[in-house]
């Protein structure tokens, strides 16, 4: 039996019970990986520069999404690559050159900070998934908009 570390299951091997980590299609592993983040199909095709229906196909398996498309994915959901590429052939997909990508790690204290308030927020990571997803020049209004609202919290602290 295949596995896969990131879906645990309990299987019996003889008389005793095992966990185990059960081996999902690539379709699966879209879908899950989707749910996690609470995103609806709608807005991960927004992120990715998809149609919705594409999505859809992807996660029921009726279509196979590119090589560009399978990076685009791993770099979204933030996972290994590897994992999303590594039941299928790489010779059949053509070569992506390699650009500069930085990325933060939670070692910095503000980014630890934010990550934590989105895991007990939820609401407010949605909207900051919809702002992200907004109009360069709308998403500037609405961040400069939020930067105000929090100054005027620390100058009234006392009033409210």
């Amino acid at each position: 039996m295949d596995y896969d570390p990131f879906f645990p299951v309990i299987v019996k091997a003889g008389s005793v019970f095992m966990m185990a980590v059960k081996r999902m299609s690539l379709a699966e592993k879209l879908k899950k990986l989707r749910d996690r983040q609470n995103w609806s199909q709608d807005t991960l095709a927004s992120m990715m520069n998809l149609h919705r229906s594409t999505i859809s196909r992807f996660e029921n398996g009726r279509s196979v999404p590119t090589y560009q498309t399978l990076l685009q994915f791993a770099e979204i959901f933030k996972i290994d690559k590897d994992y999303l590429l590594g039941e299928l052939n790489h010779g059949d997909f053509p070569q992506v050159e390699p650009g500069f990508l930085t990325k933060e790690t939670l070692e910095n204290p503000d980014l630890a900070i934010i990550y934590e308030l989105l895991q007990k927020e939820p609401e407010l990571k949605k909207a900051l998934v919809e702002l992200h997803l907004m109009a360069p020049k709308r998403r500037a209004f609405y961040a400069d908009m939020i930067a105000s609202l929090v100054r005027a919290n620390k100058r009234h602290r006392d009033k409210i």
